[in-house]
């Protein structure tokens, strides 16, 4: 019974006073960025806070679990948005072959480009900061990819 209260109590202690929720909207070149990954790192060291953002730039930060919230403190920000492509292509068929089993495996081609500035991308270079604090307004996060 003991571990058991115990148990809830760290549970609940996580989830529950002292987390604050954080929203925002974060902007590329002016326009909304969806689909992208953003995580509140603690400049001190932790558990990272994240989100991902909407049609309209819009993101909900969770530390554990949907809708639970951030602790209050400073925290670097990073936004990574993907554009991964995979293309695969048989090899040709040989002249008198029936192209069964014994076709080989033709090329696979795979791209990963970054749609977000790379700086963004970690929390060692990224110069993007905010301070959770209770009654917050929404955060603003506007990118500029550099073009």
């Amino acid at each position: 019974m003991l571990s058991i209260t115990i148990c809830l109590g760290i549970l609940l202690g996580c989830s529950g006073s002292g987390m604050l929720p954080v929203e925002g909207t974060v902007t590329l070149d002016g326009k909304p960025l969806d689909g992208a990954a953003i995580s509140f790192v603690p400049a001190e060291g932790g558990r990272p806070c994240s989100g991902q953002t909407d049609a309209q730039g819009h993101f909900t930060l969770a530390s554990y679990v949907a809708g639970d919230g951030v602790p209050p403190g400073e925290y670097k920000v990073t936004v990574v948005k993907l554009d991964a492509r995979r293309k695969a292509e048989a090899a040709p068929v040989e002249e008198g072959t029936d192209g069964g089993e014994e076709q080989v495996m033709g090329n696979i081609e795979q791209a990963v480009k970054f749609l977000t500035p790379m700086k963004y991308s970690s929390p060692a270079t990224t110069d993007l900061k905010v301070e959770v604090t209770a009654n917050m307004e929404p955060v603003q996060i506007d990118l500029k990819s550099g073009r």
